[in-house]
């Protein structure tokens, strides 16, 4: 390894112990504490099913001098948890916590969206693993430009339906179903759109402009969504399969069928 790539190994070391200790400590303590595990096992679950996810991606389909490298492996898993650790940091200031909506209010609304998101950024730091390229700071530019675009995207969507209130106030399961899975669809759109082999940083947001454009009316579609399937006094929790499960598999659904039909990355 080079200087700054062990540079980057250290710096991806250091965040992903900090960030994801912040993450299981609060689930630790409260368990001790003999508080309900409602919702907990999607949290402790979630961060090893998304680098399994990377892992799979890094031996398939990531640069050539990438896949049969142990130490390459090693840092780019370690890089995985640390963006991921970090986007989950983010959260509260999109207004869902896994520390208290979860941990400590055993939001089970909250586990299942903040499981989504953590897919959902997962899969964006994926695509930016996706082809052949100079460096890791290419992945850093590239998943950095698709966690960009999701996290924008989500602002949008609280702001247009306060999603955020419906999941943490009123802990309507069929919201927190619905947004998870489109964070998760929204990911795979957003990752298959800067995977590929580097060329540059213009050519890659061309690349996310052309091929993650229905993630665009994808968030429109749920913006729809969360306006019509909201609690309300006649409808106080709505049906979780019809107006959780249902929608939210069509959104994955549409993502899957859409990057299929895109072909192996280039």
């Amino acid at each position: 390894m080079s200087g700054d790539e062990l540079f980057a190994l250290a710096v991806s070391c250091f965040l992903s112990i900090f960030t994801w200790y912040a993450w299981y400590a609060p689930l630790a303590t409260v368990e001790r504490f003999g508080a309900p595990a409602r919702g907990h096992i999607l949290l402790i679950v979630a961060p090893v099913v998304s680098l399994a996810i990377l892992f799979t991606v890094l031996k398939t389909l990531a640069a050539s001098d990438v896949r049969d490298s142990a130490a390459y492996i090693g840092l780019y898993m370690l890089m995985g948890a640390a963006w991921t650790g970090g986007a989950m940091w983010l959260l509260p200031f999109l207004g869902i916590s896994p520390g208290g909506d979860v941990a400590e209010r055993h939001n089970e609304a909250a586990a299942i969206a903040v499981t989504g998101a953590l897919v959902g950024s997962m899969l964006c730091f994926a695509g930016g693993n996706i082809g052949e390229g100079p460096g890791w700071w290419v992945v850093v530019a590239s998943a950095g430009l698709a966690t960009a675009v999701l996290a924008l995207l989500i602002n949008a969507l609280d702001a247009l339906t306060s999603v955020s209130d419906t999941i943490t106030i009123e802990r309507d399961l069929s919201a927190g179903t619905r947004f998870a899975a489109l964070l998760a669809a929204a990911g795979l759109i957003l990752g298959r759109g800067v995977a590929g082999d580097w060329v540059s940083f213009s050519a890659t947001v061309q690349d996310l402009a052309v091929k993650a454009w229905p993630v665009v009316p994808l968030f429109a579609v749920a913006a729809a969504m969360e306006r019509s399937a909201r609690p309300t006094p006649l409808r106080p929790r709505p049906s979780v399969t019809a107006f959780g499960v249902l929608p939210g598999f069509l959104y994955v659904a549409a993502a899957i069928l859409y990057v299929g039909s895109l072909g192996r990355p280039a």
